[in-house]
């Protein structure tokens, strides 16, 4: 995954030590759903973390098909950590109410 730095949010993330990072790997097998319209969001494509503290910030997933990708334009869905209530052996469930 692309590590990447990012601004600070509410809730910082987890930590992960070196002995997790295959863990991280196991994030892309998992879908992400909302709970808050019960929406299907699409699976994990990477994760962003701060560089200075080891913590996951937030999610990325790819947006759904839209007419952007015709001309080259991808759009993200960037889910703060803060928005992520339960990671299970399948799915990840984020609260997004303004989606």
């Amino acid at each position: 995954m692309v590590q990447r730095e990012l601004r600070n949010f509410e809730r910082d993330g987890i930590q992960l030590p070196n002995s997790n990072l295959s863990r991280i790997a196991d994030l892309r097998h998992k879908e992400v759903i909302n709970i808050a319209d019960g929406k299907r969001l699409g699976f994990v494509k990477d994760a962003e973390f701060s560089l200075d503290t080891g913590r996951i910030t937030s999610l990325i997933l790819p947006c759904r098909w839209s007419i952007l990708q015709i001309f080259g334009r991808i759009e993200e869905i960037v889910i703060p950590w803060r928005d992520i209530k339960k990671i299970g052996d399948e799915i990840i469930l984020v609260d997004l109410k303004e989606r």
